[in-house]
This record gives C-alpha cells, sequence and structure tokens, in this order.
C-alpha cells in the first residue's frame, strides 16, 4: 500500500486524447478563443489538484490505520506493535557514519563514543 507502482505520464497512458487536446488547443489560439482556453486551463488544473489531495487523504488514513494497529499491538505486549515488520538492529561494531575508514560501535539504541580502524 505505502509503495505504489510509479504510473506513466497521461499522455503516455492517453496519447489520442492528448493529441485532441492539443488540437483543440491550436485551434482555440488561432481562433483567438483566448477566454475558453483559460478557463478550460484553471478547470483542469482544480480538478487535478482536488485528485491530489483526495489521494493524500486515503493514503494518510492507511497510515493512520497502521500506525493504530501497531500502537495496538505494543499495549497488548505483543513484540510485533514495538518493531513492525522490520527486527531492532543489534549491537556491534558497524562503519562510522562519519568516517568510513573507522568503525563505530552501536549499543541498539545509539551510537558510542568508541572507535577503532578498519
Amino acid at each position: 500500500m505505502l509503495h505504489r507502482q510509479v504510473r506513466p505520464p497521461f499522455w503516455r497512458r492517453h496519447p489520442v486524447v492528448t493529441g485532441a487536446a492539443a488540437l483543440v488547443t491550436f485551434w482555440w489560439l488561432a481562433n483567438g478563443w483566448y477566454e475558453a482556453l483559460v478557463v478550460t486551463v484553471i478547470v483542469g488544473l482544480l480538478l487535478a489538484l482536488n485528485r491530489r489531495r483526495k489521494a493524500h487523504v486515503i493514503r494518510d488514513a492507511g497510515l493512520r490505520a497502521r500506525a493504530d494497529y501497531e500502537y495496538r499491538l505494543s499495549l497488548a505486549g505483543d513484540q510485533r506493535g514495538v518493531f513492525g515488520r522490520y527486527p531492532p538492529i543489534q549491537a556491534g561494531w558497524f562503519p562510522d557514519p562519519q568516517n568510513r575508514c573507522q568503525m563505530r560501535y552501536f549499543d541498539g539504541a545509539m551510537w558510542s563514543h568508541h572507535t577503532v580502524r578498519r
């Protein structure tokens, strides 16, 4: 749900509609119908913004539902609610995020000041 496939742009999915819109646009420009063109563009932008807003509302509702589910699991003592699908990182020596020539100790919650050369 959170990772959607990226769709091709509208003009690639609907080449006939795009071509017809381009022809109508050129026809309106050639005949001087600028007001009709401006109104059509504004209505199209408003429709696109409304559709995008609705998509964000649906996505946010899904994220809130997932967070609520994991919170209820954590209250019940279930480990899946604490960490979700990803287990915690175990303590150990890892490449230092600031200096790649060193190894830094990670205690499972935060980086320590202990470092060694790689």
